[in-house]
C-alpha cells in the first residue's frame, strides 16, 4: 500500500477564483506555494510533478436546464499545461495532419444530454460509476493554476452556462515516494 502522507485532498471553489470573476469558465488560482499553508512539507514543495484525479465534480445547473444545448460532457481542463500521460483525437485539418496530440484534460463530466432534447437520467454530474483516474502533471501547488470548461469537442463552454455560475471540485492529489530520487533538488543520480 502507497504511503496515506503522501495523499492530499484539495477542494476548489470556483467563486474564489484569483480575479473575482463571476463567469466559471476560464479562471485562475494563485496556489503560490504549499509552505504557507503547510510549512512542514517542503518534501512536497521541492516536487516537480504529482499524481492528480478529478474524484468529485458540481456546478449549479439542472441536467435538464436548456442552456445545455448539445453538450453532452463538460471537460475541465487545466490551461497552459499538456500532460505527458494524457493524449485526445481532434479533427484532421490542412494545419493537423495527425488524430492524436497530447491533452490537457484534468477530469470529464457527463451532463446527461444525449441530444438537443432528450436527457438520459442515469448520468449526474458525480456519478458513482464512473471514476476519473489519475494524471501526471506538474506540482499544483506551484504559482498559477488556470482551470477551463470546455465541451466535448474541446471547445470552451458558452455564457449561457457559465456566467454567474459556480462549480465545486474534489482533486485527490499523491506525491509519490521514490528513493532513487535526489528530493533536495529532483534530479535523479547517474549511475556510471
Amino acid at each position: 500500500m502507497k504511503s496515506i502522507q503522501n495523499y492530499y485532498y484539495l477542494y476548489i471553489n470556483s467563486d474564489d477564483n484569483n480575479s473575482g470573476a463571476t463567469n466559471c469558465k476560464n479562471i485562475n488560482f494563485n496556489m503560490d506555494s504549499i509552505l504557507q499553508s503547510a510549512p512542514n512539507r517542503q518534501y512536497i514543495e521541492n516536487q516537480a510533478y504529482c499524481y492528480v484525479r478529478l474524484c468529485y465534480f458540481a456546478m449549479d445547473i439542472a441536467p435538464d436546464n436548456t442552456n445545455i444545448g448539445t453538450t453532452t460532457t463538460i471537460q475541465l481542463r487545466v490551461g497552459g499545461v499538456n500532460f505527458p500521460n494524457t493524449f485526445e483525437t481532434s479533427a484532421l485539418s490542412s494545419t493537423n495532419g495527425f488524430n492524436l496530440g497530447s491533452s490537457n484534460i484534468l477530469g470529464i463530466i457527463p451532463t446527461g444530454r444525449q441530444d438537443a432534447t432528450d436527457f438520459n437520467n442515469l448520468y449526474l454530474y458525480s456519478n458513482v460509476d464512473y471514476d476519473n483516474t489519475f494524471i501526471v502533471m506538474g506540482n499544483i501547488f506551484k504559482g498559477q493554476l488556470n482551470l477551463q470548461l470546455t465541451d466535448q469537442d474541446g471547445t470552451i463552454l458558452g455564457d449561457t452556462l457559465t456566467n454567474n455560475k459556480s462549480y465545486n471540485i474534489k482533486l485527490e492529489l499523491y506525491f509519490p515516494e521514490d528513493k532513487e530520487l535526489n528530493f533536495n533538488n529532483n534530479i535523479k543520480d547517474l549511475i556510471i
